[in-house]
């Protein structure tokens, strides 16, 4: 069963329990799509209004996919984290077994790593579209903006924290590039969550 078909409250109940998964990569996950869910809620409200500008409606069109994208990753977080336990559960009895776990373990690894990367991506491009929300939204709306953003930032934060656990698991040059793009999507995404911040706090100053 998908995270997305739980409950809030069979979600919370798995996420506060002795099991594994949901775990932070899934959970941070989720709220990100509801941050997301949010900068949509807030261009549906505003495309309705006769004075909404020609964009928002453009803007939300282009946002519905990404929110599919964004729906995708809870699953694929745990999906990761089993094929790596799948992995660790191998015999490591003599030398073939042991060259056949350790190959499955670093496979493995690489998963867990490409995923939170490719949920950090597309995070990040969540936060992009919430930038542009941000200047398109009306101003009786805009804190659900704001709101989203926050959540969006910290998923995207505490995504890359599955990408840190998994770097020591990495070969060299495989962890370097991760490593990489792990800090640029790192400071990309504060930037633009600081941004869209403080255009929000400008408009619902006025």
């Amino acid at each position: 069963m998908s995270l997305l078909d739980l409950t809030v409250a069979e979600l919370l109940a798995g996420t506060a329990s002795g099991d594994p998964t949901p775990g932070g990569g899934s959970v941070a996950a989720v709220s990100g799509a509801l941050g997301l869910g949010l900068v949509c809620m807030a261009l549906e409200v505003s495309a309705r209004r006769p004075d909404a500008p020609t964009d928002t409606g453009a803007l939300l069109r282009e946002a519905t996919p990404l929110l599919e994208r964004l729906k995708a990753h809870p699953d694929a977080d745990v999906a990761a984290f089993e094929g790596y336990m799948a992995a660790l559960a191998l015999p490591k009895e003599g030398d073939v077994q042991k060259a056949a776990r350790k190959q499955a373990l670093g496979a493995a690894a690489l998963s867990a790593t490409l995923a939170p990367l490719a949920a950090a991506r597309d995070l990040l491009t969540a936060l992009e579209l919430a930038e542009r929300a941000a200047r398109l939204a009306h101003r009786s709306i805009v804190s659900d903006v704001g709101a989203g953003t926050y959540l969006l930032g910290a998923a995207l934060q505490a995504t890359l924290l599955n990408v840190d656990i998994n770097l020591g698991s990495l070969p060299e040059e495989a962890r370097a590039t991760a490593l990489a793009q792990r800090h640029a999507l790192a400071t990309e995404g504060q930037q633009k969550a600081s941004r869209i911040t403080l255009a929000v706090t400008e408009r619902l100053a006025r």
